[in-house]
């Protein structure tokens, strides 16, 4: 989900890693109130999640997907298209079925100023955050049980990690920290960019997800939320 250049992800990167972040931030797309709002619907949020980590499809497939009718999976899809979120895939379509896939680019929700900063804004942000948070952990609890039923490639198991650690930082630690690891992951997705979004033998859709965050409340702490 991302516009940057493609970086080669067997050689070293000449950028530091604020550079590299930098630039992927530079190419995101912020999200206004509006269309967070439109994407915050339950459904619609399930079916963006669906051709971002699936890749493409048709209304047919994500309406067996999600249970619901292929009625329904389009009007939504048409309106998650109105706000530039999917898109047609045209040179897949017929004259009877139309595929879709999420828009190329990378997305940002800055959570704070103009419009968030109210109580409607605060409303959507929250039901954005909790579907999202939802999403991703029922990915990879999906994973999990594949990898206990013994369906999922030893190989490809081994070559995964999920992994959580503690740490005391200073504000400027975690900064450099999650600075780090985008620039990290944005070599390989870069590099990655260029290849067929359909799953092959040697490569297939991978999810990574990057969370570095402070766990107890300021207030707990002793210490002033704004500090």
């Amino acid at each position: 989900m991302s516009t940057s250049p493609d970086v080669d992800a067997a050689g070293p990167d000449a950028r530091r890693p604020a550079e590299v972040v930098a630039d992927v931030l530079d190419d995101a797309r912020d999200l206004d109130l509006a269309t967070l709002k439109a994407l915050s619907h339950p459904l619609r949020v399930r079916l963006w999640d669906l051709l971002v980590t699936a890749g493409p499809a048709t209304s047919t497939t994500l309406a067996r997907q999600t249970g619901e009718s292929t009625g329904s999976t389009s009007y939504h899809l048409r309106q998650l298209a109105s706000h530039g979120l999917v898109e047609e895939v045209p040179e897949r379509g017929t004259g009877r079925e139309r595929w879709w896939r999420a828009a190329p680019g990378a997305l940002r929700v800055r959570g704070s100023g103009g419009e968030y900063d109210t109580p409607s804004g605060g409303e959507v942000i929250r039901a954005f955050g909790s579907q999202w948070a939802s999403l991703r952990a029922s990915s990879l609890e999906r994973f999990h049980e594949r990898v206990i039923d013994r369906v999922e490639p030893e190989r490809w198991v081994d070559a995964s990690v999920d992994a959580t650690s503690f740490a005391y930082l200073t504000l400027e630690e975690l900064d450099d920290l999650s600075t780090e690891l985008g620039a990290v992951l944005e070599k390989y997705a870069g590099a990655a960019r260029s290849r067929d979004d359909r799953p092959s033998d040697e490569h297939r859709r991978i999810e990574v997800q990057i969370l570095a965050f402070p766990t107890i409340d300021p207030a707990v702490e002793g210490f002033a939320a704004d500090a």
